[in-house]
């Protein structure tokens, strides 16, 4: 029986795909993996990529139009990233180092997140699990 072993990437429509990789480097620290001429730019770290295509509406249109349709609408939400409790704290350390705003901690009972957007207004989260054995 096929089992995926993880996710492979992420693609995500952001107005200036160097500006997204260069913010996503400094939040993040993810590196280019692969780049297709001229689209997309795969960033990652380990396992974890984005892949980041031009948008070809204004920004935040292609946003709007994504909540517009409601939250039932079939859709991505966001994207979260995994850490440890130690990360965790580092992480809002870090985003308020570079000006990011985040909403939270928010404690999820078994986990806690923060959330926030990326310079396109994608939504983004950091979590971590309070047991790590939940997390797998």
């Amino acid at each position: 029986m096929f089992r995926a072993t993880h996710i492979d990437h992420v693609e995500i429509y952001v107005a200036d795909i160097a500006a997204a990789a260069k913010w996503y480097g400094k939040v993040f620290g993810l590196k280019e993996v692969l780049r297709w001429d001229p689209e997309p730019v795969m960033i990652g770290v380990g396992n974890n990529k984005l892949a980041l295509f031009k948008a070809n509406a204004p920004r935040g249109d292609y946003q709007k139009k994504a909540h517009l349709e409601g939250n039932d609408a079939p859709h991505w939400h966001r994207v979260a990233w995994h850490t440890d409790v130690a990360g965790f704290t580092e992480a809002q350390h870090h985003l308020k180092s570079l000006g990011i705003a985040f909403r939270g901690p928010i404690d999820h009972r078994l986990s806690e997140s923060i959330y926030f957007n990326d310079p396109d207004g994608n939504p983004l989260e950091i979590t971590y699990y309070k047991n790590q054995s939940s997390a797998g």
